[in-house]
């Protein structure tokens, strides 16, 4: 936990350098506004590769891997109201001579607000927040019991966070937003064969009883994740914070990034506060090609499959780097508008206005 208090800082700092850096760009709202929809999705494929074989100074691993990242928004405004919604998914895996094909990355990532500008403060807005988290297919623990056996310790909906913030406080420039309420309710499912035993009835063999293997029991799925098993639910309740942001940092450089702080109170311990930070440097190429890294980081005191015995919390961090291909339809490269920006158009849009507005002073000009 004492990691999470130091990058908390540093984060905080750098988000309020980019708030900082656009101070002064401001959403306003006429009776001219009209309902409208900006929309992107980016889809790339990446491959990498490393290791060899009989190399004289080492490097006795062969591996290869391959990616695959999505990066999709949908928002609308309507007059002081909007409605914005966001999807990251990735699933990558990596062959190795020495563990075969296995997940190097695995995730969904959906989240939405709706809410209302406050027209007489700047940056400010009132709403609702939704966030599910989850991903694809089963991870395993690759030397389960310290013995080199395998054994399922996640999947699809197990764990699924699906958190809702039902009213909170929304400010936001032009690439920096974060969204906080007092009171989130948040729901952790282990709903996908949450006892997933290894052993019959989960009674670990007494050869496998020993120094590396203290418990005769097997842990369930479930109770890895602070689930109760016969339950599938955990249900949490407290402050919620959400911070996202989405800067070119460089020429044809842009960071993303969200980072979400939980606090469940209702189990009386608020400060193991939960943390969830995703962060993607995109570097476009040209056209097709592309350089992407991502950074994921994550503490849930809840989530006790580490250490040597499995059985204690500890910090998560996982990345990816990968070239290759992508495609980009909408939108700018790399860039989530937020809908609580209405002062901000595509060049299409704003294409388009000019085009209704000459035709107006056209119809003028005839009567």
């Amino acid at each position: 936990m004492k990691k999470i208090y130091t990058l908390l800082p540093a984060l905080i700092i750098c988000s309020a350098l980019v708030a900082q850096k656009h101070h002064g760009k401001h959403f306003t709202s006429t009776q001219k506004d009209k309902s409208a929809w900006t929309k992107s999705i980016q889809f790339s494929l990446f491959a990498g590769q490393a290791g060899g074989k009989n190399w004289a100074s080492g490097s006795e691993r062969f591996s290869v891997s391959a990616n695959a990242f999505l990066n999709a928004y949908a928002n609308r405004n309507r007059g002081r109201w909007y409605f914005n919604n966001s999807l990251i998914a990735s699933y990558g895996e990596i062959y190795t001579d020495e563990y075969g094909t296995i997940k190097n990355d695995d995730k969904i990532d959906f989240f939405s607000s709706l809410g209302a500008r406050v027209e007489s403060v700047k940056h400010l807005g009132v709403g609702a927040a939704f966030n599910f988290r989850s991903q694809f297919s089963n991870g395993y623990d690759r030397d389960y019991l310290n013995q080199g056996l395998k054994r399922r310790t996640s999947g699809f909906f197990a764990p699924a966070y699906i958190t809702l913030a039902p009213l909170g406080i929304q400010v936001a420039v032009k690439h920096f937003s974060i969204y906080a309420t007092p009171l989130g309710f948040r729901g952790v499912f282990v709903s996908n064969a949450p006892y997933s035993y290894a052993f019959q009835g989960g009674a670990i063999p007494a050869n496998l009883v020993n120094i590396k293997n203290l418990s005769p029991q097997e842990t369930t799925v479930a109770d890895m994740y602070g689930v109760d098993p016969s339950k599938t639910l955990r249900f949490e309740m407290g402050p919620y914070i959400s911070a996202s942001y989405n800067e070119e940092i460089c020429k044809n450089v842009t960071l993303t990034g969200r980072l979400d702080l939980f606090s469940d109170v209702l189990h009386g311990k608020p400060a193991n506060v939960d943390v969830f930070w995703t962060n993607t440097f995109s570097l476009k190429v040209n056209r097709w090609l592309n350089v992407m890294y991502g950074l994921d980081m994550a503490y849930d005191d809840n989530v006790r499959k580490f250490g040597y015995y499995k059985n204690s919390a500890g910090f998560q961090v996982k990345s990816v780097l990968g070239v290759g291909i992508g495609f980009q339809h909408g939108g700018h490269h790399g860039m989530h508008r937020d809908g609580m920006h209405k002062d901000e158009k595509h060049d299409g849009e704003k294409h388009n206005d000019e085009m209704h507005e000459r035709r107006k002073n056209n119809n003028k000009s005839m009567e």
